[in-house]
């Protein structure tokens, strides 16, 4: 009975990994900036599909998850645009050129945890304070040698396990524009506890954005 029950929980995750989490990103509370100040240079979705990616444990994308573009409403641009208003009124006046606004749900670790009992997590007595970790220089690897939870310095969903209090799952973002032609690049990573609910995770991807975006903006100098 014990064997069978594994089993069946070893099958039920492994459905969950092969499903794609498809979390709509539904922003249209946001107040819409008072001008359209941002150009939308973002690249098309470039990440493999469900079976060859998030739901193949033999991939380093397994469990990892991209928000495709169709998922936001209104448009990654448009949302980023309201947000950075809200949080710097003065950036309107600016030129802004946004390159890069992809967001990754990263349930990597949890799922493998499932799948292959790996003993006592090393960081599970590791406590954060801030949910979120902003690197300003996500081109450099802190970590070398370090393993990844995911696909090692692909510049994707991945993150360092090291860095995250152990037991949850990580929104991870990368954005890169210019104002006025000066250049910013930021990965942040927002960690919270897993849950089966979508809505649940949904609102976890929502918050990590809104808190990545205010943080963002004190980075910024008009």
């Amino acid at each position: 009975m014990r064997i069978s029950l594994l089993l069946i929980a070893v099958w039920t995750l492994a459905l969950e990994g092969c499903a794609a989490l498809n979390h709509p990103v539904d922003m249209t509370d946001t107040p819409v900036a008072a001008q359209q100040y941002v150009t939308d240079q973002t690249p098309d979705d470039d990440y493999p599909g469900a079976l060859t990616g998030e739901g193949n444990d033999y991939s380093c994308r397994y469990g990892i998850h991209m928000e495709s573009k169709g998922e936001f409403s209104p448009p990654k641009a448009q949302i980023f645009a309201n947000l950075l208003a809200q949080d710097l009124p003065g950036i309107t006046a600016h030129k802004v050129v946004l390159q890069r606004f992809d967001v990754y749900y990263n349930r990597r670790l949890r799922l493998i945890h499932f799948l292959i009992p790996l003993g006592r997590d090393p960081n599970m007595g590791v406590f954060t304070f801030d949910k979120l970790l902003i690197d300003t220089n996500p081109e450099v690897d802190r970590h070398p040698g370090q393993k990844q939870a995911g696909c090692d310095n692909a510049h994707e969903g991945e993150y360092y396990p090291s860095e995250i209090s152990g037991g949850n799952d990580v929104v991870v973002s990368w954005f890169k524009f210019t104002v006025d032609d000066h250049p910013y690049e930021f990965r942040t990573f927002y960690q919270f506890q897993p849950s089966n609910d979508k809505k649940a995770q949904t609102d976890g991807i929502d918050a990590a954005i809104r808190m990545s975006v205010k943080g963002i903006a004190q980075q910024i100098r008009l």
